[in-house]
């Protein structure tokens, strides 16, 4: 039942799945982008403009998508052209999320109202730093998966 109703027929095979997972996660990224947008304005106190310029800086990694094929086709890392890459764009992303989860738990110390967060700020740059690695990170596994 299964093979014929998901999978169309075609035997699910270890890459199919891998596949499936990897759209699936993207999938469900989408609602990290709603609370990226919630984090932006409500959490750094940014503008409709400032808010608009990030979104599209965090967008630039996917304009660039040929030359992860091109680099992940040309350069084997670990003696490996994709799998390593996956590997790699998967740890760096799960590390940026948990970078930008640290400030929920309070492992970079609390944030109230009271607290100024200038475009200058450490957290502020590092904060743009996660979301940028992480928006990478996905554009890099879409591309080599």
């Amino acid at each position: 039942f299964l093979q014929e109703k998901v999978f169309f027929g075609i035997r699910p095979s270890p890459e199919i799945l891998a596949i499936c997972s990897i759209y699936f996660v993207e999938g469900a990224l989408g609602l990290a982008r709603l609370a990226q947008t919630f984090y932006l304005k409500d959490t750094l106190h940014l503008g409709p403009a400032e808010m608009s310029a990030l979104t599209g800086i965090f967008t630039l990694p996917w304009t660039i998508k040929p030359l992860y094929g091109f680099l992940s086709d040309g350069v084997p890392l670990f003696g490996y052209r994709r799998r390593s890459y996956l590997i790699l764009a998967g740890i760096l992303g799960a590390l940026s999320f948990l970078a930008l989860g640290a400030d929920f738990w309070g492992i970079l110390g609390t944030i109230d109202a009271s607290t100024v967060i200038t475009s200058d700020s450490a957290m502020f740059k590092g904060t743009i730093a996660a979301f940028l690695l992480s928006s990478a990170c996905i554009a890099f596994s879409d591309v080599v998966a």
